[in-house]
């Protein structure tokens, strides 16, 4: 269950989740190419388009349980208003899904509510689905627990900042953590100094902070590296510079066409 022990850590670097593909996509919020962001039907476009992880927002509502929105609030992606973290679940669980940013209309989005965790998982779980949890205001124990109930914890990781990496590895350390890296490191030999402090499995962060002697060295000591390259524009112009530098995988707002891209170039 464990890769190997970093020397300056009191935790082993955990294995992450087996996969069929060299290439890691990662859809983040979901596809949401055409469907709401971080959504059930995204979770079933993310496994229709070949990405290997879906990347999901959790939040605790008022009353303890865990729900699925990136913002704090319900404003942008629901036709309702209020902080979730003020609101019960029977509250939120009354709104309809509507996403004002898209250009879809309103009536085009099928009838959606919030999804829960444990609807997630459920859905993850048969249709053989990877997450990438973004922990946006969680407790990890109770996460975990629900992991096990749904029998997920090895088809997970969890992204968060280091206090919350660290809270993840007392409590489940066979979970493969990620974290960003502050963007004044510019050097292999910074990046080394961050990691060894407190080793995470996966390093994120922008596709453009990194040089490809950075991906090289990360790979050396045993992280793998899965950086963002989510925008609107994307396209391999924009994919081929991370990929030559050698990273394993990419978080994308386009992620079955870059699914389709590495197939292209024999690399999926």
């Amino acid at each position: 269950m464990f890769l190997q022990q970093n020397p300056s850590t009191s935790w082993p670097l955990a294995k992450l989740p087996a996969l069929k593909n060299r290439f890691v996509v990662i859809a983040h919020r979901g596809d949401h190419t055409a469907a709401p962001e971080n959504t059930l039907t995204a979770l079933h476009n993310t496994k229709k388009c070949g990405a290997d992880y879906m990347e999901l927002d959790l939040r605790t509502t008022r009353d303890g349980q865990i729900v699925i929105m990136h913002d704090d609030d319900v404003d942008r992606m629901t036709d309702g208003k209020g902080k979730i973290a003020e609101m019960t679940l029977r509250e939120i669980k009354a709104l309809k899904i509507i996403d004002r940013r898209s250009n879809r209309p309103p009536e085009s989005v099928k009838t959606e509510t919030v999804p829960t965790f444990e609807e997630m998982l459920d859905a993850a779980k048969r249709e053989k689905l990877n997450f990438y949890l973004d922990c946006k205001e969680i407790d990890p124990r109770q996460v975990m627990d629900l992991l096990v109930k749904y029998k997920m914890e090895r088809n997970c990781v969890a992204y968060d900042g280091l206090d919350g990496c660290r809270a993840w590895k007392k409590v489940a350390p066979e979970i493969p953590v990620m974290t960003s890296f502050p963007r004044t490191i510019k050097t292999p030999d910074a990046l080394e100094e961050f990691w060894r402090r407190d080793s995470v499995e996966i390093l994120d962060g922008s596709a453009l902070g990194y040089t490809a002697e950075m991906v090289t060295a990360a790979h050396q000591w045993g992280a793998v590296v899965w950086p963002d390259i989510q925008n609107p524009g994307e396209n391999p112009s924009q994919w081929e510079p991370s990929i030559r530098m050698g990273v394993k995988g990419l978080q994308s707002d386009h992620p079955g066409a870059l699914v389709n891209y590495m197939k292209s170039i024999g690399k999926r």
